[in-house]
């Protein structure tokens, strides 16, 4: 049997993709309660501003909750973010790349654009999320420029 740097509670690159698309996924369930099991209590959300009335940043699992409420549930029918790519940005970063699609409550306007994650870890918890809406930027901030 061999022995993974997980089995002594050190995280590895692919350990952070793979829990971060995880995480993805909850967010397309909806499963705030599960994103907030998964996150340090000092996580730091920077949001990429993509529709008005969004803060820049919010803090702790507080922020993650008014965020989620005010962001995700209020406005949106439906939501979904689609992965294009999701890649280690060193050791205790991912970089995901997704389309933001959502349909809004109000009007049942669709809504598709280009998204991105750049997901910071301590351990096995997500401590900073740097959102983008340029891909080309997210890229660059992770350091995976071509």
């Amino acid at each position: 049997m061999g022995w993974r740097d997980s089995d002594w509670g050190v995280s590895s690159e692919a350990d952070h993709v793979e829990r971060y698309r995880e995480a993805l996924d909850a967010w397309n369930r909806r499963d705030l309660v599960w994103i907030l099991e998964q996150a340090a209590p000092d996580l730091e959300f920077h949001t990429a501003q993509l529709f008005p009335g969004i803060e820049s940043r919010y803090d702790g699992r507080e922020g993650m909750v008014e965020f989620w409420t005010t962001f995700i549930e209020e406005p949106w029918a439906l939501f979904r973010l689609e992965v294009a790519s999701l890649d280690a940005a060193g050791p205790d970063r991912v970089l995901a790349l997704l389309t933001f699609h959502g349909t809004e409550r109000d009007s049942g306007e669709e809504v598709a654009t280009p998204y991105a994650h750049l997901a910071t870890f301590r351990g096995d918890e997500v401590v900073r999320i740097d959102a983008f809406a340029d891909w080309d930027e997210a890229r660059r901030a992770a350091g995976l420029a071509t």
